[in-house]
């Protein structure tokens, strides 16, 4: 039963409902697909063959798998991340810009959650100055006047909005900002990894360039590896995740001394 009008959907859009539809339940018919996304069978088929060629799944003859092994290098599109899982990535934005008051300095990761907080930061109106690698999180928090904004500068990634690289990590390094948000392509334990070195060097920079760091990951980030390690989550770090957050995910991040939110009414200072 198709769940609301995706007919008009962009392919970013499809390709996220895609892989949330298969990864939910390690498999799904061609047929399942076009009726749960509302699209042709051959609109689901070059869907399909899209993701496979991006290793975001195995194509089948009828459908396609979940990689039983997530592979630690491989990351959807900017395009397609964006709209996976958005609602949970809007709450926890809401709660990260929740945090913030007038006169601090926040970083903002390049990140589609990180994104999510940047939008609500904006709504709310705060007096904040703002340091961000992300080009597209640049143009969304410059909309709003009361915002101050760094972009620190680096070089572009391929296929992205993100800016890596000098002289970005040596002034993140430098800072003593109040707060930095960071996105996370994969949680496990109290271990934050990343899918690319210089991806990962990035983020270190920026924690290690603020008095406290709040890692803002939707529940599908938890219980995976990627290939880089960025930091280690202890006592004084922050986790802002969703309501679907296991257990066993939550109960490591508290052990360490991790404070976990789930859900955007959790937020406190």
């Amino acid at each position: 039963m198709q769940l609301e009008d995706t007919s008009q959907l962009i392919p970013a859009a499809r390709h996220a409902l895609i892989l949330d539809h298969v990864r939910a339940r390690g498999i799904a018919a061609i047929a399942e697909l076009a009726e749960v996304i509302g699209v042709s069978l051959s609109t689901v088929r070059r869907d399909l063959g899209d993701l496979a060629a991006q290793g975001l799944l195995r194509r089948t003859h009828g459908g396609a798998v979940a990689l039983t092994i997530a592979q630690t290098t491989f990351e959807p599109a900017p395009a397609i991340a964006q709209h996976q899982h958005a609602d949970a990535k809007r709450a926890i934005g809401h709660a990260g810009a929740a945090l913030l008051d007038d006169g601090q300095s926040v970083v903002f990761d390049s990140s589609s959650t990180v994104l999510e907080a940047a939008r609500a930061t904006v709504s709310r109106g705060v007096a904040i100055t703002a340091i961000t690698n992300d080009l597209r999180i640049a143009a969304v928090l410059a909309e709003q006047p009361r915002v101050r904004l760094i972009v620190p500068g680096g070089s572009l990634r391929t296929g992205s909005y993100t800016l890596m690289g000098e002289p970005g990590v040596s002034f993140a390094r430098g800072l003593a900002a109040d707060i930095a948000f960071l996105g996370a392509h994969a949680v496990s334990g109290t271990e934050v990894s990343e899918t690319s070195i210089e991806i990962a060097t990035i983020k270190q920079a920026m924690a290690g360039g603020a008095r406290r760091v709040a890692v803002l990951a939707d529940s599908t980030k938890f219980g995976t590896v990627a290939f880089c390690r960025v930091l280690t989550l202890g006592p004084g770090h922050l986790v802002i995740s969703d309501p679907d957050l296991g257990a066993d995910s939550r109960g490591a991040l508290e052990e360490a001394g991790v404070s976990v939110v789930t859900g955007a009414g959790e937020a406190g200072r």
